[in-house]
């Protein structure tokens, strides 16, 4: 509604100074309707500089994924690599359902980099027993239907502001590398000593779920030392 109210002022302007032959008339019409349209142009820019008229909107999702090593290994493992060397995002592969496939999450897609930069990706490891995907994101809403019906050009709302991914995997059962490290780990497991292997087998079977994965995740730490 903005753009007709400015396009109406314009016209009421300009007929206000070209058009009424009364001097005192034409000069209270010309000021008044010149400062209406000066004010509607400044509303509409802040709208667009500041979202003038609208509020930030956050949500919080939290789902469970899954091993990118699969089902049959004891322990998780969630592979990340970091987007250069000090910016903190990550792309991490993972499951997203128990018997998935892995595949690579959060990677910026280039030809949207307006919003490839608002969004940020990270892991941690905590004491839980699960390894969950938290996603909190902050979007642009009206605040009224008033604002909405007065202010809106094209579709503003749901303007991403930010959008945060934190990956926390459980410090004793689940194991975070690189694409370098879990091709050692890879290789490591494929060269190992087949009588080894048998009677680490044996010993983990007596074991339960838990106990099982951290026994794993330590004998991987030693590997990757």
């Amino acid at each position: 509604m903005i753009i007709y109210v400015i396009f109406a002022l314009v016209v009421v302007t300009i007929l206000a100074w070209t058009l009424i032959p009364n001097r005192p008339l034409r000069w209270a019409t010309g000021i008044l309707s010149g400062l209406a349209l000066v004010g509607a142009i400044g509303v509409m820019s802040a709208n667009f500089a500041n979202h003038y008229g609208m509020k930030k909107v956050t949500t919080t999702t939290t789902q469970r994924i899954y091993s990118a090593a699969g089902s049959k290994s004891p322990a998780g493992v969630l592979v990340t690599k970091q987007l250069g060397t000090k910016s903190g995002r990550y792309v991490l592969v993972y499951a997203d359902t128990a018997n998935g496939k892995a595949k690579a999450h959060f990677v910026p897609k280039q030809k949207h980099i307006t919003t490839a930069v608002k969004q940020h990706a990270t892991y941690r490891t905590a004491n839980v027993k699960q390894a969950t995907l938290k996603t909190t994101t902050t979007r642009w809403e009206w605040k009224s239907k008033r604002a909405k019906f007065w202010l809106n050009v094209g579709d503003q709302a749901g303007e991403l502001v930010s959008q945060y991914r934190t990956v926390t995997i459980p410090k004793d059962t689940w194991l975070a590398v690189t694409p370098n490290q879990m091709k050692k780990l890879q290789k490591a497991m494929a060269s190992g000593n087949t009588g080894a292997a048998n009677s680490q087998t044996a010993a983990l079977s007596s074991l339960s779920k838990d106990q099982q994965a951290a026994m794993v995740v330590k004998v991987a730490k030693k590997a990757l030392e």
